[in-house]
């Protein structure tokens, strides 16, 4: 298996399937980017008001939550809107993820093997549960769920506890890296040979450990890669970003309302923006290991065979 050669044909796949397949990448990433804008304004907001930088003991959450209630119910439609729009995105960022990633897997393949896409939506759906079980199961040792605990240890027991926590938060991620290793190939068994969770978990225990190598060589190619595309991101979102900063302070001094419609156009062009970036790169990197792991098993079931026919 020829890494390189991988990595080649998985971005043919990702230029030359990019319309039937961008829809699969960009959908999670655009419900990804709105919750992960707001997990990061609450946590920006969490810290200036905790008492890391503050004298206060606490954050005074009554007083906030009677502040929010005091708006909303003076502006009742404005309300309605934002509740039906955090339950949209909501749904989305819970559902879409599970499906389109069994959809990309699965067409991914059937664009290997030369055959139609057809059907792909029809098999990320009915591999939603185990995909959104697996989600579940990783999402409890990834870098967010590690970094909401430490913030949520340092700003309400201080830095002595941190500390002190550190070590067992060093180790969880340590612990968490290692089974996202071993656990690379689950998905994919999940949705092209139909396991089930437990199985597939097991199988993708056997293939990495039988091709150490070879997965880890994809494994820090696919981290290389994904920062080079993350520094693309930053560098493509950084002159939109001055442009709404600046824009909004002009706007706070002279004209709030346009401001604000010109503010709203903007960021929602910096979400599609780094949504189309992401969904992108996410379809790529998808290819490369849909490709690793049909060369992968390939090798090892054409292996088989042979290994059995020699005993007596």
């Amino acid at each position: 298996m020829d890494v390189r050669d991988i990595v080649r044909k998985a971005w043919q796949i990702t230029q030359v399937h990019l319309k039937k397949l961008i829809w699969y990448g960009f959908t999670p990433a655009f419900f990804g980017v709105i919750v992960s804008s707001v997990y990061l304004a609450y946590q920006y907001n969490a810290f200036k008001h905790s008492v890391l930088f503050e004298s206060a003991s606490h954050t005074d959450v009554i007083g906030v939550a009677k502040t929010v209630w005091s708006l909303a119910s003076l502006h009742w439609g404005v309300s309605v809107t934002l509740i039906i729009i955090g339950i949209i995105v909501l749904l989305g960022y819970v559902l879409t993820p599970p499906i389109f990633r069994g959809t990309l897997i699965h067409a991914l393949m059937q664009i290997r093997k030369y055959e139609s896409i057809e059907g792909s939506v029809e098999v990320g759906v009915r591999h939603f549960f185990p995909m959104f079980e697996f989600a579940l199961l990783t999402g409890a040792f990834s870098v967010t769920t590690l970094f909401t605990e430490s913030s949520f240890i340092l700003r309400w027991w201080g830095e002595n506890i941190f500390f002190l926590a550190l070590p067992i938060l060093l180790f969880i991620a340590m612990a968490g890296l290692i089974i996202s290793f071993l656990f690379t190939y689950a998905e994919y068994y999940i949705v092209l040979r139909d396991h089930t969770l437990i199985k597939s978990l097991m199988e993708s225990a056997i293939l990495v450990i039988a091709n150490l190598k070879k997965t880890i060589l994809v494994f820090v190619l696919m981290l290389l890669i994904g920062a080079r595309i993350v520094l693309n991101v930053l560098l493509v979102l950084l002159i939109p970003m001055m442009v709404v900063g600046v824009t909004s302070y002009l706007a706070t001094v002279f004209l709030s309302a346009f401001g604000m419609i010109f503010i709203g156009l903007a960021g929602l062009g910096v979400l599609i923006v780094s949504s189309y970036l992401l969904g992108l790169f996410h379809i790529f990197a998808t290819a490369v290991w849909v490709l690793t792991f049909a060369a992968l098993t390939e090798r090892s079931e054409t292996h088989a065979p042979k290994e059995a026919s020699a005993e007596p």
